[in-house]
């Protein structure tokens, strides 16, 4: 038979309680309406988590390469993200404060 042996003698302290969940509204339709774009472009905004998001900047690709331009395709073929950015939304009594994740304010 083996021996088993003991190292630790100490009771196990059970791990300290997660801080309560705060309830952040999701501000991603907002954004995607009140951040600078071209005419063109369509903005996609996803929560991340907390006030964290991250936003991209679709546009139509070039096509003067195809072999076919007038051949349509599906968004994700026909569509580049032009730009792309994590931000930091708060809403405050004035409206939404965005500010870059390099910490400059966007609007």
């Amino acid at each position: 038979m083996s021996e088993v042996t003991a190292f630790n003698t100490q009771p196990a302290t059970p791990a300290p309680a997660p801080a309560p969940a705060q309830d952040v509204e999701d501000l991603s339709p907002e954004i995607a309406r009140a951040v600078e774009k071209r005419p063109e472009d369509r903005v996609v905004c996803r929560r991340i988590w907390g006030n964290s998001y991250r936003c991209n900047w679709w546009s139509a690709a070039d096509s003067s390469n195809y072999d076919n331009p007038g051949m349509g395709g599906n968004l994700v073929t026909t569509h580049i993200i032009r730009k792309s950015r994590f931000l930091n939304v708060t809403r405050s009594r004035l409206g939404l404060v965005i500010v870059e994740q390099d910490g400059q304010t966007s609007n």
